[in-house]
This record gives structure tokens, sequence and C-alpha cells, in this order.
């Protein structure tokens, strides 16, 4: 059947007459549009960003000479803080701003001055060196000042100046005296400076100091870095850009004139613009101040026949405004209409034609089939399966579709049935995913919850090393930016070239570390490392891989731990006065020492000294004279040695000097005598000059013995005391054989085997408690002589005869069983009480030792092994630290455990701690004796239990011989003691009735651990018995001066005045306790007064009330102490 035929217009020239019209109308609208909006606006917009990306990048360049500064400044605070720099000389003040000026192009000089007149000046000359002027108006005047010159060889040259200056009256002191103290940074207009003639502007800002005077520092810095920051500038062809002052004079030049030098350029800085010679600059300032100076904005203007551009914008620098001034010609940025518009209209003519005739050919083949093929689609729309028309075309598209119409038709209607059955199968799936999802999104909540709030960063990559996940604290803790995180891919390669770019990894090729980590990364295996990042953090990494591939790792900041090793550690290898080696220190450097001679056949020296004089001096002008007069001694005798030898300090007064590569004793006499000379030369000290000498004790390695560290030591110490019986002054070497001589003295070794195999020793036990539970924890066995002429002899007066001999190991045998014996008849009784034994060197590392302790302990049984402890002094543990550990670990496996005892007068590392297999350390009674009126044994007990703690090791104190001392230990965390104020050594026979009545003291038990915030309390009550006691030793001429009688400047006045009671609360408590600290003070001064008149003996009438007031004062701290405990 034929189709009804409708008579129209033509379908093909329907479509090109329409697309005719439609083509030329978009091609005119197009070409205008593109003029009108686009072109024109182009050159406008061209114009305002170089004017603005100019401006911007004078206004950055003006940031980087004027920002850091500030912030330098605000820092300096802290580095002062509030303490005056040295008029003498400039070494404190150098020391805080040379680096500024070495780091800082823009600083030229620091200056600095008072409210009452001194002032400082640093300048880094030209050249390379640095000057100094230090004033001093009230003492000095204004035209008399101190210059020191420092060459670029470090050499300094002292010379006096007559220049009429005075700080206070300098524009950067006055302005900043105009500010609060605390109102931040003062800019001076520019102007030129005082030393150097150069233009330039100072920030200062205004401080107070802690004795109430004003203190103004102040950086200089110079104008020609800026004027290169805008002749770099490019704007147009042949713009500029220049800054001025609020003046408009030139503080930034624009590019020179050809005609012009550099430094005539230069000249005209701070002179008025119009002094440029540059026409259209002072145009453009004309036509801006014709429209009242307005901010930022493009104007017109015109200079010699042509028209300009040019912008201006503002730049606040403190009170000062700055403007930053971009100009340029407008033919700069014109664009060719003419041309643009041409070359478009004729591709776009070209397109038109093409178009024209592709639409012409196009309808030719398809009006005709057209609505064959839309009925066909109706029909197949209407799911009509009946067949399909004829479609009879040419064109192949046409013809293709269709054939794709029949098979759509067969294809839809196949698929109509198994779409209906499926459609339930689907449903069902749908809602299994949707469960699946839910169960899916619960777990990687909870995963994400659990990262979020790890104390770390965390972060997980997948097979494919992509992170999938992260926190907060792994991104602060790398400083990985937000455009890095944020991504929506992000691979750990990404990370780490991140990090390399930055530098993290250090100067390396970036692309061959990014290939080595992701190979490493790519293993997945398991790790734990240490990482430094560049800020200094510390961080400990983790890595744990993950079944499926792909790794979860930790990352830990463990920066205050590491600190804190790095502070034991130094404490431990170094005297904290004058920064000499210590005990531990020395030993290591004096096995190395005695290594390295026996290789090269060469000698060692060690040099035992001891100064002469230095109690007086520690008596009459108090320890921080005496402290003083160390430091300085320290200095000269480092001086009088070598380079490579080593001076180390023992304690007190006592050092020691070890000299290397001698080839004799002769040739070390020439530093010996350098020694005591450097200490007997006079001294000036607190006005006074003072003069002590030294008596060293010296010994030679090797000997025709063997002898290790420790005996070195010994015998450099006998030395010593020889160089002192001798007149002192000198020094004295060791005599080997004469030594051996006198270790028959006393009874000689016959008389003690003879004492052993007639058991005339007994052993004595001193009690160990815990004073806070009141409960008997052991007991030390200490061996006596029972003579039968001398009675009851002390170790001390016959064990040094035999420390080096066999005997000394059957003695110690004999301790150890028979206390071992003693431990079974008291459990037969029902009294269990550990006991601990000393052990020397010789006995520990003989052989069989383990052996005979094993077959000990065998022979009682009723006696458990954990019950016996071995106490080992520091100095036998390292004599040979391979042997001991591996004695000790096989004794441990027998059950016995260890003790370090007299621990902090040795010299043990904290790795040698660290490996030592020792269950408790045994603090030395010498530091415990003198805690409470001594701060120094105070903070090295502190430091003892700290170490104690940190390596998981049980503490006890030796020595507690008062209550005082018990309270304070038991107040430092400290429980477990013995001493003569718990017990003294007493009979085995004593012990049962000693254990079933003893009681703790009543405070004791109610004493608590202190909090951390809270020891310095202590430090106050230890400072403060000090003091009292060098006031009463000034009183009875015993000491030449008093302690510091300004309430504010004993050392608990330091501290309170610091604030040391304001984090502890007790508002009522604390002025009371001021007010105790102040009448005390207010006593003291009126003792002092009355001895000055010569009434010395009214002055010590008067001391009880004194020490009353004392009394009251430390009840008050001791109340506080409770208070913090409670």
């Amino acid at each position: 059947m034929a189709l009804p035929r409708h008579h129209g217009q033509p379908l093909r020239q329907f479509m090109l007459r329409r697309v005719a019209v439609l083509v030329f109308a978009t091609t005119a609208l197009l070409l205008a549009s593109f003029v009108g909006f686009g072109l024109l606006p182009m050159a406008d917009q061209v114009a305002k960003e170089q004017f603005d990306h100019a401006a911007t990048g004078v206004r950055s360049e003006l940031d980087a000479v004027f920002v850091p500064p500030v912030r330098l400044l605000d820092m300096s605070r802290g580095w002062l803080a509030g303490a005056l720099p040295d008029l003498a000389s400039p070494q404190a003040f150098n020391q805080v701003f040379k680096p500024v000026l070495e780091s800082s192009l823009e600083i030229t000089s620091v200056v600095a001055g008072t409210s009452s007149g001194q002032g400082w000046l640093l300048l880094q000359k030209p050249g390379g060196g640095w000057r100094n002027r230090m004033t001093d108006v009230p003492h000095r005047g204004a035209k008399r000042h101190l210059l020191f010159d420092e060459a670029v060889d470090g050499s300094v040259k002292q010379s006096w100046s007559d220049q009429n200056y005075d700080p206070r009256q300098r524009l950067w002191f006055t302005g900043a005296m105009a500010q609060k103290a605390s109102a931040g940074v003062h800019w001076t207009a520019p102007y030129s400076f005082f030393t150097t003639g150069d233009p330039g502007i100072t920030a200062s800002t205004r401080m107070r100091l802690a004795d109430g005077r004003d203190f103004v520092l102040g950086f200089d810095l110079t104008l020609r870095e800026l004027s290169h920051a805008t002749q770099a500038v490019v704007v147009g062809l042949h713009g500029v850009a220049l800054v001025l002052t609020a003046d408009e004079r030139v503080l930034a030049l624009p590019t020179k004139p050809l005609a012009v030098s550099p430094d005539e350029w230069f000249k005209r800085v701070l002179q008025p613009a119009t002094t440029l010679g540059m026409p259209a600059v002072t145009a453009a300032l004309d036509a801006w101040h014709a429209v009242h100076r307005p901010q930022s904005e493009v104007l017109v203007f015109e200079s010699q026949g042509r028209s300009w551009l040019v912008s201006v914008q503002p730049y606040v620098l403190g009170v000062e405004k700055l403007w930053v001034l971009v100009l340029a010609p407008a033919d700069d940025f014109s664009i060719p209409l003419h041309s643009m518009a041409l070359a478009l209209a004729a591709a776009l003519g070209g397109v038109l034609l093409f178009v024209m005739w592709m639409t012409r050919v196009g309808m030719a083949r398809l009006s005709q089939p057209l609505e064959v093929l839309a009925d066909n689609s109706r029909r197949i729309a209407r799911l009509d399966w009946s067949p399909l028309l004829e479609v009879n075309s040419r064109v192949a598209e046409i013809q293709q579709l269709a054939a794709s119409q029949q098979t759509m038709q067969k294809t839809l209607g196949d698929n109509q049935q198994e779409l209906n059955s499926r459609a339930e199968e689907l449903s069902h799936q749908v809602s299994t995913l949707q469960a699946t999802e839910t169960r899916l999104q619960q777990k990687s909540d909870t995963l994400q919850t659990i990262i979020d709030n790890f104390p770390g960063g965390v972060s997980v990559v997948n097979a494919d090393l992509r992170l999938v996940a992260f926190n907060t604290e792994f991104k602060t803790l790398l400083d990985l930016p937000d455009e890095l995180c944020n991504r929506t891919v992000l691979m750990f390669e990404d990370v780490i070239r991140h990090n390399a770019q930055r530098g993290d990894y250090g100067p390396q090729d970036v692309d061959m570390l990014v290939a080595e980590r992701v190979k490493l990364a790519r293993e997945f295996k398991a790790h734990r490392m240490e990482r430094t990042l560049p800020n200094g953090t510390v961080v400990e990494v983790r890595g744990t891989p993950l079944p499926q591939g792909g790794m979860v790792t930790l990352y830990i900041d463990i920066t205050a731990s590491k600190q804190h090793e790095r502070e034991l550690d130094r404490m431990a290898h170094y005297d904290a006065l004058t920064g000499l080696p210590n005990r531990v220190l020395l030993v290591d450097r004096l096995h190395q020492g005695m290594a390295q001679v026996v290789r090269r056949g060469q000698h060692l020296v060690v040099a035992y000294l001891d100064l002469d004089g230095f109690k007086q001096v520690n008596d009459t002008l108090g320890h921080e004279a005496g402290d003083q007069l160390l430091v300085m001694l320290t200095a000269r005798m480092r001086q009088a040695l070598r380079e490579g030898d080593t001076l180390a300090r023992l304690g007190g007064d006592e050092f020691v000097a070890v000299l290397t590569d001698v080839l004799s004793l002769d040739e070390s006499v020439p530093m010996l005598k350098r020694l005591l000379a450097a200490v007997s030369a006079p001294v000036t000290l607190a006005g006074r000059e003072l003069q002590v000498s030294a008596s060293i004790g010296v010994t030679l390695f090797p000997q025709s013995v063997e002898v290790d560290a420790d005996q070195l030591l010994r015998q450099s110490d006998q030395a010593m005391y020889q160089a002192k019986q001798s007149g002192k002054n000198r020094y004295h070497v060791f005599d080997a054989e004469h030594d051996r001589s006198l270790r028959g003295q006393f009874e000689g070794l016959k008389r003690i085997k003879q004492a052993l195999e007639q058991d005339e020793f007994v052993l004595y036990y001193q009690p160990k408690v815990n004073m806070r539970t009141g409960q008997v924890v052991g007991a030390e066995a200490l061996i006596r002589w029972r003579h039968p002429q001398q009675g009851l002899l002390a170790p001390a007066l016959f064990l040094p005869l035999i420390e080096d001999d066999p005997l000394a190991v059957a003695v110690g045998q004999w301790v150890i069983r028979t206390a071992l014996a003693q431990m079974a008849a008291w459990n037969a009784t029902g009294l269990h009480l550990a006991l601990s034994v000393n052990v020397g060197a010789r006995q520990l590392q003989q052989n069989g030792f383990v052996a005979f302790l094993n077959d000990a302990l065998a022979a009682q049984p009723l006696v458990d092994a954990a019950d016996l402890q071995i106490e080992v002094l520091e100095t036998s543990a390292l004599q040979d630290m391979v042997r001991v550990t591996e004695v000790m670990a096989q004794c441990r496996g027998l059950g016995v455990h260890f003790a370090l005892d007299d621990f902090g007068t040795g010299y043990s590392s904290l790795t040698y701690l660290k490996r030592l297999p020792v269950s408790q350390l045994k603090i030395d009674q010498s530091f415990v004796r003198d805690m409470l009126d001594d701060s120094d044994d105070l903070s090295i007990l502190l430091g003892v239990l700290d170490l104690a703690a940190s390596f998981h090791r049980q503490a006890i104190a030796e020595g507690v011989e008062t209550v005082e001392h018990g309270h304070m230990l038991l107040q430092l965390g400290c429980e477990l003691a013995q001493g003569y104020g718990i017990a003294r050594p007493m009979s085995a026979a004593d012990i049962p009735t000693w254990a079933a009545t003893w009681q703790p003291d009543a405070s004791w038990a109610q004493a608590k651990p202190l909090p951390r915030l809270s020891l310095p309390l202590l430090f106050a009550q230890v400072e403060h018995r000090a003091w009292v006691l060098a006031l009463h030793a000034y009183l009875k001429d015993k000491r030449a001066q008093p302690p510091a009688m300004d309430k504010g400047k004993c050392q608990l006045g330091k501290w309170l005045d610091a604030g040391g009671l304001a984090q502890h609360g007790q508002p009522r408590m604390v002025t009371q306790l001021l007010q105790v600290h102040a009448q005390v003070h207010a006593l003291a001064q009126q003792l002092c007064q009355l001895k000055v008149q010569g009434d010395a003996a009214a002055a010590l009438l008067q001391w009880p009330a004194l020490l009353q007031l004392r009394q009251v004062l430390l009840t008050q701290l001791q109340d506080l102490c409770r208070a913090c405990e409670g």
C-alpha cells in the first residue's frame, strides 16, 4: 500500500535555507562577540593583571625584607630573658645576635639601648669582619665609646671612639619608647644610619628588664635590596615600578636610565620622586593627585604626547605608609583588532561554505527514507512485532539503520520474556548487595574510628601502594600539605617524592631515592625503625603487612623519651659544673688509651690531682666562689695539656689527667709542671686575690705486673697523698715495689689466713626495710674480724690487704657459706629473711664461682636461692664486662639476684647498666647523708632514682641516719632503705627480736611521693637549710662573706620570685610562707649588721630566734608538700 503524498516544501530546501540563515547569523554574532567581549576586555585585563602582578611582586619583596625582623625581635625577648648584656665584653651580645646578621642579608646591624643610657651596636663590616660599640653614658658620657673590631681571622682589636652618641636620642629608641612595653615593633621613617651613613629603616621593640629599666632592641635594614626587586619587575614592554614614602620620596628605585651609573642612581634613594629625571613618573604622580590619590585603580594620563597607564597601591609598615607605583605606556597592551577580525572572518566564511555543501548532499540522501524509518520506529516503540516496512536507500547508514531496526525488533521480542523472568532474581540480588554494603560500611566506620583515635600517625596502603586511609596525626607528623593529602588518588610514591623534593632525606637524587623506597615497600615486610624528621621530631615507625597485600604503618612521636635518654647519658658522662668528663667517661678513655699505647709500644701516664687549700676558699667565700674557682682552674689546666690528652673531674676538688703517647715518664714531666703552674698562679675572685696549689700523684702504664684501670687510679690516688705529705704543690710518682711492701704493715696476708682458719671472722647484719609499710625486706651481711688482741675490727682495716690476693676468694666463699647457713637457721625458726652479700671482682670472675655458688645453695636445702642477693661494686662489674655479664646471667639461672653497690660513685655508662642483669641499685650513702642541706646531692639522688625507674630497677638508699632523711626519700618515691637511722649492724642473735619489735616512724607512714611538679618544694627546703648554715658560718668567722641578704637573691627567694609557688595553689599557705621568708631575711640582715659593727656576740645571742623562724619556714614548706601529696 502506497503512502499518501503531502504537498509542501521539500525537506532539502527547508533544511538548506534554515541552515544557511543559522550559519550566517551565528557567524556574524560570533565575530561581533569575539571583538566586543573578548579582544577589547582582554587588552584591559592583560594590563590590569600585569599591573597587579608587578605590585604583588614588589609587596612580596617588601614582606621578605620587613617580616623577618619582626619575628626575630619577638624571639629576642626569649633570648635575653630580661637580663642585660655585658658592657665590658661583647661576647654575650654577639652570641645572641651574630647568627641573626649572618642569616639575614637585609639586617646590617643590631642596636640596643636602655633608659639609663647604656648602648650596644653589632655591625657586620663589608670585608667580613665585625664591629661592636659599647656605650655607657652614665659612666663614660656620650662622647666616649668602647669599640671592638674583629677581623676575619678572629683577632679582636679594642679602641675608643669620641663620637657624640646617646642611644636614647636615636629615632629607633624614642619611637619604641613612645609605645607600650608589649606594643610590638616600631618602624622608623627612612633615614641615614648614624654609623655607616647608608639609607635604611630601623625596626625596634621595647622590653622591660628584671630591674625595672626599659631596654630597646633594634635591627637596621638596608634599602639597596628593595631597588633590586623593583628593577626586576616586568610591566609591558617599557613599564617600570618603584616604591615611595608617605611624603613621596623614593624608597625603591625603578630601572635606571642607560646614561646613569649604578652608584649615581642609588644616591637618589630617599630623594623626592621628581628628582629621578623621569617625566612619566612626575606626570603619573600629578595625575594621581588630580583624582585624590585613589588606591589600586589603573589611571590613564599623558606624558610627552604619549598615553600611559598607572596604578598606585599602599603598603603599611607600622605607622608608616608606603606607596607602590607601577606605570607603563598604554600602547604596550594594544591589540591589532583589524587584522585579527579579517582573519577570523575569512576562517568563518570557509567553514560556512563547507557546512552548506555538506548539508545539501546529506539532505538528498536522507529525505526519502526518513519517513519510513520514523514509522518503523513508532511501531517498535508500540512493541508491535509484525514485519516492518521496507526501506530503499543507497545511504549505507540508512541501510544499517533499517537492518538494525529488524534486529532490534527481533531482539526486543526475544528479551522481553527473559527480562520478565530475571526481574525477580535481580530484585533479590539488590537486597543482598544492600545488606552487604551496610556491613562493609559499618566495618569501615569502625576502622576509621580506630585510626582517627590512635595516639600517633597511621597510614594504610593497599597492594598497589595506594594510600587508602590515614589520620590527621600522620599528616601533621610528616608535615604534608593539604593539596597533596586531598588528592582523589594518593600513592605512596607521591608522599615519598614530596618529602624527597623538600629535602627531608638530604641531598640525594630524587628519582633514584623514590625508586629504591618504592621497591623496598613492595616487599611488604614487617619492620620497626626510628626516624628523625627535618624539624627534629623523632618518630618510631612500625610496619605490619596485610594478608592480601599492603601495609599498616604506625608513626609514634618518641622525641621526649629520646631527649630524656640524651640528658641521662650526658649526666652519666660529664661533670655538670666544669663540663669535663666524669669518672664514667674517664675510665672509658683510660681503657682506650691503655689499648692504644700497648699497640704502639708507648706509655700512658695517669696524674691524680687534688687542690691544696680549696676547702678554705669554700669555707671563707662560699660554695659559689669555690665553683667559680674550679671553672677557672679547669680552663687553665686544659690549656696546659696537649690535644688528645684527657682531663676529668672525679668530684669536689679532685681531677685526673690521662697523658697518652709518651715514651717515658721523663717526657711527661714538663706537662706535670705546667699543671702545677696553672693551678698555683694567682686568681682574682670577688675582688680578692686567691692562690691555691695542687698535689699530683703519677703512675705509669704498662707496668711489670698486669694492672687494670681501677688499679691505676688507686695507685695515682695513693701517690697524690704522698705528694701532700711531702709538702704539697708537687707531684709524686707511684712506687709499685714500695706499695707492695706497705700491704704487709697491718697483720699481713699470713695473719689473715690464720684468722680464717681459726674462725675469727664473724658476720654482722644490717636490716633493710620498707619505710612506708614497716616491712623488714632483708639484711646485708657485713664481715667483722673478732681479733684476739684488738677486738672487733671493721672490714676497711683488713680487706684492702687481700684485695689482689687469692685469699680474697677464700674469704668471700666463707661469707657466702656462713650467710646461707644463717638463713637456713632463721628459716627453721620461722623467720624468713633475705640476705645480701658483697662479692669482689676477683671472686666474681673466678672460673669456678658459679659452680661454687650452686654447691653452696645445694648444701642448704631450706634456703630459696631467690632470697640470696649478691652486691657487686660498679667498678667490679666493669672490669671485664663480657665475663661479668656471663657469670651474672648464669647465677640468675640459679635464681640468685644481683645489686649494684655504692651506685653513683662509680663510672658505669647507661649502656652497661642496661646490659647488666641487676635487679637493684644501692644509692651510695654519701649522697643520702648530705641530701638535707646540699641541693647537688639531692639532684644526684633524684637522677639515680630516675635511672632506676627508666631501666625498671629497684632502688634502695644507704646511709639513712635521721627521720628527716627517710621522710624526704619517701617524698622522692624511694621506699627501701638501710642505715643507722633504722638500725646499726647487729649480730645474728639480735636480728629476730629487732625484726619482731621494729616500727617505722609515724611520719613515714603518712609520707607520699610528691608529684613531679612539686619536687621544687623539696629543693626549696634544702636550699634554705644551706643558706642558714652559710649565715652561721659567717657569724662564726668561718666564712668571709655572708650569703645573699636580699630575699629575692637567695636561691629560695629566686625560686619564689620566679613563681615557683603559683602552680601549687593554697593561697593562704603561700601568703604565710612569703611573710616568714621576709622575716627571716630581715632578722638575718640585723645579725649581719651587728657583725659588721664588731658585736658578733650579740648577733649570736639572737641566733636561736632565727633558727626558730627557719623551723617555721621549713614547717610551712613541709605542710605545702603534704598538701601536694593529698
